[in-house]
């Protein structure tokens, strides 16, 4: 399917006039005809960046750990600066002069494309994508992703509030909160809750605010792997990897296990007129 997509791609890019189409069958043309658009890539610099700068860095971690010192050293020269010098601070590395031939450099670069995608598995170009809604994700910064999923748990957050009457417990929680949440949360207090969900008893973890957050934000990383979990494989993909690797494994396993239409259709939702309120 994935070849399919691709070579559709080619043909909608390079063969405007459709001539090619005569050389296939009826059956293949069918094929092409029943595949979903494309997605709009609002960022024409997203295409020209390798999946190397596109990945966070910390999903090389691993791979550059089974290398010696001066040998990871130089797989460093093939990250952008930021991520260069945070990998050689976390790996305890060296800086080296950058003296090698491109040819090297992509021998490099294909050993760190490996270390993220199996030779058996295929991942479709951002350009390739199925359109989707959710795919709005993917033009966030890492920075606003986060907040996004931090911002979901206020969902969970507004219904743990009908139960707590303790005004020194509620005065506490709100301490925990940032002002944006809290802008967010009083939006959304009086909305009827859309499905039902366990309680949380979120009065157990007030005493600590290191803990409270913790929960937090695994409560928003929940909710945000029910909604993907309707999405391509390669959208889940790029989410997980444009986020740290902890966060992404989290998010793979757990939008692999949870299978539920109707509520992933809701936090999508949710999640849309998020982005729009971090977008303004």
């Amino acid at each position: 399917m994935n070849k399919n997509r691709i070579f559709k791609k080619f043909l909608d890019k390079y063969d405007k006039e459709k001539t090619l189409l005569k050389y296939l069958s009826d059956d293949e043309v069918a094929k092409l005809n029943t595949l979903s658009p494309f997605y709009k890539v609002p960022d024409p610099k997203m295409l020209k960046e390798s999946i190397i700068d596109q990945v966070h860095y910390s999903w090389f971690i691993p791979m550059l750990n089974i290398y010696s010192k001066q040998e990871a050293s130089l797989f460093l020269l093939c990250f952008k600066p930021y991520n260069r010098k945070a990998l050689k601070d976390i790996l305890d590395l060296e800086d080296i002069e950058n003296t090698l031939q491109p040819y090297t450099k992509d021998f490099l670069k294909e050993k760190l494309t490996q270390s993220l995608i199996k030779k058996e598995d295929s991942l479709l170009p951002i350009d390739c994508l199925k359109a989707s809604k959710l795919n709005e994700i993917l033009s966030l910064s890492k920075t606003k992703i986060i907040k996004l999923i931090d911002f979901l748990a206020m969902y969970d957050i507004a219904k743990e509030l009908k139960f707590i009457v303790d005004k020194k417990k509620l005065k506490k929680l709100y301490s925990y909160l940032k002002s944006d949440e809290k802008t967010f949360l009083k939006s959304i207090l009086n909305k009827k809750e859309a499905f039902e969900s366990k309680r949380i008893n979120i009065e157990k973890y007030i005493l600590e605010k290191s803990k409270f957050r913790r929960i937090l934000h695994s409560l928003g990383l929940i909710r945000f792997s029910i909604a993907l979990s309707k999405e391509s494989i390669d959208l889940i993909w790029y989410v997980c990897h444009y986020l740290d690797i902890g966060r992404g494994n989290y998010i793979f396993k757990n939008s692999k296990n949870k299978k539920a239409d109707e509520i992933s259709d809701i936090i999508r939702d949710e999640i849309l007129q998020i982005i729009q309120i971090l977008e303004e």
